[in-house]
């Protein structure tokens, strides 16, 4: 079974595993200027089609839907979500720190928000 309730519940795919075990050995400057993070830019690029797109990583979904919605809403929008999300929940406060406000709504038996 498959659960999606954040990034760090459950241990790396065996294959993640091997890779980071191969890269361990090597010395790369970090913070993105390494030959790994370049290789990851450029297959970025390729499938978006964006050969000059400025592609950025984050080390975990709460800083990534903090800087979405900071980026995407207006100052008096806010985000609908279930009352189960995991934005309700757990990031919260780092989507409020922005300013906006989460919008819990009551949800369906599977989770989702339904008409």
């Amino acid at each position: 079974m498959y659960l999606f309730r954040n990034d760090y519940s459950f241990g790396a795919h065996p294959k993640v595993l091997d890779a980071v075990a191969r890269s361990s050995a090597e010395g790369n400057p970090g913070y993105g200027f390494d030959p790994h993070c370049e290789h990851a830019i450029q297959l970025i690029r390729d499938l978006a089609q964006a050969p000059e797109a400025d592609v950025s990583f984050f080390i975990g979904g709460t800083s990534v839907n903090f800087t979405a919605i900071a980026a995407f809403l207006r100052p008096w929008e806010g985000v609908f979500c279930p009352q189960t999300g995991h934005i309700n929940g757990h990031e919260s406060g780092a989507v409020e720190a922005t300013g906006h406000k989460i919008l819990p709504l009551p949800a369906g038996p599977d989770g989702k928000l339904r008409p």
